[in-house]
């Protein structure tokens, strides 16, 4: 069974690369140097060549014809806790466009996990694009190097999804759903859309992730953009606050 959900999820992963959307909003950066921005917004890149090159390699298959490039990728960095295969993942991602209809990212290997910046911050990756069983999609990059441009500063959690192309935060609803016991008592953020009583929903693709969550007060209504707050109670979203969003 545990195969089984591992090879969905990979499956799934891939296919959202072709329409996969996020809907936190935020202000793009320009600015270098690990300048710190008091916000929890995160930042927003977008970048249409990004986009492009990532369906010629997980759509179209053409992941070969870059084996061993050096790569440098310029993004919010952002993280989930893999379950399935018992592995902290990391990323680079972004945007196609400012209708956040599409997201793009590139898992990569840092060399230090514990010298990088807080997950929300404007990096640029730099490493080898390679093949490998262990990557989410196949590919990520390795032999890596991070300079951040922006630090962040926000509010964090252990799981923040804010931090997340709206990919990322459906394969960790998705782990947090099949495997709950390793995110028990974890502290979260979750952006998303009330799509029942106590259902949170893909902001923007329907039925493609629910999770239920648990608030003591009442909820606003279906269809409503929020983001939740909390800790992780046996695979539901157990709601400290909840945010009405209007991003």
């Amino acid at each position: 069974m545990k195969k089984r959900l591992y090879l969905v999820l990979i499956l799934a992963s891939a296919m959202m690369l072709l329409a996969s959307c996020s809907g936190n909003d935020g202000q793009q950066s320009t600015q270098a140097g690990g300048t710190a921005k008091n916000t929890d917004k995160i930042p927003v890149i977008l970048d249409q060549m990004e986009y492009a090159l990532s369906q010629n390699i997980f759509a179209n298959d053409e992941g070969g014809n870059y084996l061993g490039k050096t790569m440098t990728k310029r993004g919010v960095l952002g993280k989930i806790e893999d379950s399935f295969s018992d592995m902290t993942r990391y990323y680079v991602w972004g945007y196609l466009d400012n209708t956040r209809c599409c997201d793009w990212q590139w898992e990569f290997v840092p060399e230090d996990p514990a010298s990088l910046p807080p997950v929300g911050s404007l990096v640029q990756v730099k490493g080898t694009f390679r093949t490998n069983n262990k990557a989410l999609d196949k590919y990520w990059l390795t032999d890596t190097t991070v300079t951040v441009e922006e630090k962040y500063t926000g509010t964090q959690a252990d799981l923040n999804m804010l931090a997340m192309s709206n990919t990322l935060e459906r394969v960790q609803v998705a782990n947090i759903v099949a495997h709950p016991d390793p995110y028990e008592g974890k502290s979260y953020f979750a952006y998303g859309k009330i799509s029942g009583l106590t259902e949170l929903a893909d902001p923007y693709y329907d039925n493609s992730w629910r999770i239920e969550y648990a608030y003591e007060k009442e909820s606003p209504a279906i269809g409503t953009y929020v983001i939740l707050r909390g800790n992780v109670k046996s695979g539901i979203l157990g709601t400290d606050s909840l945010e009405i969003s209007n991003d």
